[in-house]
């Protein structure tokens, strides 16, 4: 005889919602979603994302009977805690806007980027079931406003989300700008000392050719004084032809 174990579930056990719900959800939360069956509903959510959570996701989960009447969990309170859930949401842009605020280093802003993401896809798959909920629920003016507190939570995500990409692109062009502006004083540098250079490269030239001799005798021959004058000379030709070619 075969022994036909019961399927786990993160659905309470002190609920007693109707086996066709309880099958279609499992050990986790899975993604946001409705469920509505036998006049039941159940509404699936994912608490705030956190930086250490790694993807994973803590769930969030609401009740109605087919009396009407809403359970909520972890916390208690029923439906009254999807708009406190949806606060924490905006508390958590609301945190991430003021570090925004007070960075200025692109490591900063990249640090908001990675973490603001993850909280509005989660926020934005938060209010696409609230919507859900409300076409369900059009009588309950509550999940309205809950809908509504949503709609501006999500809103508010993309402001600064936004925000953060523009910032981090106006350092990252800035830090740019001053590099070229580097690279060319740079450049310049090396200009001059091509040029000074390219000056005295001929007379160097003539000079190793000729040999080095006493000074005395050096000052006193013509043909001395006729080697650094071609020297220069040339050293001006050379360097005449830098300023050609640039």
């Amino acid at each position: 005889m075969q022994v036909v174990r019961s399927r786990k579930s993160i659905i309470p056990k002190s609920w007693n919602v109707s086996e066709t719900i309880r099958h279609r959800v499992g050990e986790d939360v899975g993604r946001q979603r409705l469920i509505e069956e036998d006049g039941e509903v159940l509404v699936l959510l994912h608490q705030v994302p956190k930086a250490e959570d790694k993807g994973h996701r803590d769930a969030a989960m609401f009740w109605c009977d087919a009396h009407g009447d809403w359970k909520s969990s972890p916390s208690s309170g029923g439906r009254s805690e999807m708009m406190n859930l949806v606060a924490k949401y905006q508390e958590r842009f609301v945190e991430l806007d003021k570090e925004l605020e007070a960075a200025e280093d692109p490591v900063v802003i990249h640090t908001v980027i990675d973490e603001a993401t993850p909280v509005l896809r989660a926020g934005r798959h938060l209010t696409q079931v609230l919507s859900e909920l409300r076409k369900a629920q059009r009588d309950d003016l509550e999940i309205l406003a809950t809908r509504d507190q949503a709609v501006n939570m999500e809103r508010s995500g993309d402001l600064i989300l936004q925000d953060a990409r523009s910032s981090l692109d106006f350092i990252l062009a800035k830090n740019a700008e001053a590099q070229a502006q580097d690279a060319h004083r740079a450049a310049k540098e090396a200009q001059k000392l091509n040029r000074l250079a390219a000056f005295f490269f001929p007379l160097m030239t003539l000079a190793a050719i000729l040999g080095m001799n006493a000074p005395g005798r050096m000052v006193a021959n013509v043909n001395s004084w006729l080697v650094v004058v071609v020297g220069l000379i040339l050293g001006f030709i050379v360097r005449g032809s830098l300023k050609k070619s640039e």
